[in-house]
């Protein structure tokens, strides 16, 4: 383990677009499905959810767990209540899986 990083955190090198990745292939409920909310192979899906799991030393269902919990990974579809305040940076991905539903 490099010094400085915990393992369970997300690094900071950690990309927006590895994180709207994790959180289309929560939205959308696979990686084929994720690929096309997002326009990109089903390979590339698989390489960014790769990463992060390297990245943070967790599984891709501990990464979801921790980003809930955090609050950096918001999918209306799992939350029971959605506030109507600031929108969340996934939001974009979140809704447009939302409208394929």
């Amino acid at each position: 383990m490099r010094e400085g990083h915990l393992r369970g955190t997300i690094s900071r090198s950690a990309t927006q677009r590895q994180m709207d990745v994790l959180a289309a292939f929560v939205a959308a409920g696979s990686v084929q499905d994720a690929a096309e909310l997002v326009g990109i192979r089903p390979s590339t899906v698989k390489r960014h959810l790769a990463d992060l799991r390297a990245r943070s030393g967790l599984t891709t269902e501990q990464l979801i767990y921790a980003g809930r919990a955090a609050g950096w990974l918001v999918v209306p579809e799992l939350e029971h209540e959605i506030a109507d305040s600031a929108p969340c940076p996934n939001s974009r991905v979140a809704a447009a899986a939302m409208r394929r539903r």
